[in-house]
């Protein structure tokens, strides 16, 4: 018995020969991700003030946000998945009795001849090694996943605050307008109290304070559902914060076209689809390996009761690949191999494709803001102030004094969405990139 356990050891030494080690690889984040994961990333001074900046807003999402601890439990699964296929096969235990029960002197157990042998599947053509190798490719992949959710994350999360930034600036913005036409409200009706002008214009003045009023109070209502929409980023159903604060200012200049180009070659989404190529061409490779049988190598040891003997077995059973060589299963593993060369050129063309776009209509909303900044206000401010004065003298009528006004504003509130379309696209950019395109940041 002592030689079969030995024999057995050495079957399953020789099974276990070339056992693959298993590391999966730890892909590194991209550097705007990597800024803002650390507790550094926080602003203590403003945390007191309980006003909420971008770095806060970003750390807290990478940290709780529900869907990135699904992908990071994803990536545990994936490492015991790769842990499960270099296992050994298990050896079999094979007991068999002969000769008893039968007639005459095979009637009792006297001439029965008792086998107990133990089993064992040898894997060749490296079929274990090429197994493994495609379940650690899979727990890269999962690990990929998870870095593209994080910069998913990170762009919903700037445009949250951002959205929040904006509503904010146009609650106060609404307020002023607000403010402005109860002021302005109050001089009309002095100038119908000495005379200077007529009732109409009174309520005229009532009208624009109404809906002034009602544009202000709806600001404050998108305010509290941006705020709610931020916080819902790392999980949390109330918003905690009394404000948010930060620069609503676009970028003075921006990284040309081939700069962002280049940074795009670090996608997770085209090293994710680089391994699916690495996956179908090792399941080409382990449909072939499946061409070749495994054996399988059987010792054990036989008693014979009817001469008080005892003696060993051994024995080898083989496949024949005759009716199946696994054909079926190498065709379709070659075309697969195929199919994930077009998608890998098909992803690198709709990446840089979507680049392309967003950086268009990055420059557009970009002059757009130029122009507002450096021309249109500017100018409307001017005229609104020289009409609001020389109505005061009755120079104007009452009529160009709201057209001024209704200029101005919506100048301003303009100005504010093209600042809110930039910081989305912005987002959309560096989410790609997985690089900020402020150099100061």
């Amino acid at each position: 018995m002592k030689v079969v356990l030995f024999l057995l050891t050495a079957l399953v030494l020789l099974a276990g020969c070339g056992a693959p080690q298993i590391k999966t690889l730890k892909t590194e984040p991209a550097p705007l991700i990597k800024k803002f994961a650390s507790k550094a990333s926080i602003d203590k001074t403003t945390a007191k003030k309980n006003i909420l900046t971008l770095s806060d807003a970003l750390h807290w999402a990478l940290q709780r946000n529900p869907q990135l601890q699904a992908f990071s439990l994803e990536i545990r699964a994936r490492e015991a998945a790769t842990l499960q296929a270099a296992l050994l096969p298990n050896p079999e235990l094979e007991v068999e009795v002969e000769n008893f029960a039968g007639s005459g002197p095979l009637a009792t157990f006297k001439a029965t001849e008792t086998t107990v042998s133990i089993g064992q599947l040898i894997e060749l053509a490296g079929k274990r090694q090429k197994r493994t190798k495609l379940a650690q490719l899979f727990s890269e992949q999962a690990n990929w996943d998870f870095e593209n959710q994080k910069r998913i994350v990170y762009s919903q999360v700037v445009q949250a605050f951002y959205q929040t930034l904006i509503a904010q600036e146009m609650a106060r913005l609404n307020q002023e307008i607000f403010t402005l036409t109860k002021d302005f409200r109050k001089q009309v009706a002095y100038r119908v109290k000495i005379g200077r002008s007529s009732p109409a214009e009174l309520a005229r003045a009532d009208v624009e304070m109404a809906q002034a009023k009602i544009a202000f109070e709806q600001s404050k209502r998108k305010l509290q559902a941006a705020r709610r929409q931020l916080a819902a980023t790392w999980g949390a159903n109330e918003d905690s914060f009394e404000s948010v604060q930060g620069s609503v200012e676009a970028l003075k200049s921006l990284p040309s076209l081939s700069v962002l180009q280049k940074a795009l070659e670090n996608s997770p989404l085209l090293s994710k689809q680089k391994l699916k190529k690495e996956q179908s061409q090792l399941r080409w490779q382990l449909a072939k390996a499946y061409r070749v049988p495994d054996p399988v190598i059987r010792l054990g040891y036989r008693r014979i009761n009817e001469i008080d003997q005892q003696a060993l077995v051994a024995g080898l059973s083989l496949p024949l690949p005759i009716l199946n060589q696994n054909q079926g299963a190498i065709e379709e593993a070659a075309w697969a191999v195929k199919k994930t060369n077009s998608e890998l050129k098909a992803l690198q063309l709709q990446l840089t494709t979507e680049l392309n776009t967003l950086y268009q209509h990055l420059l557009a909303t970009h002059q757009a803001i130029q122009a507002l900044k450096n021309e249109i206000l500017p100018q409307a401010q001017k005229a609104f102030e020289t009409i609001t004065k020389g109505y005061q003298l009755g120079k104007f009528t009452f009529l160009q004094v709201l057209d001024a006004q209704r200029s101005l504003f919506s100048a301003r509130q303009s100005y504010l969405q093209q600042l809110a379309a930039f910081q989305n696209l912005r987002a959309q950019i560096e989410r790609l990139t997985g690089q900020s395109l402020s150099k100061t940041e």
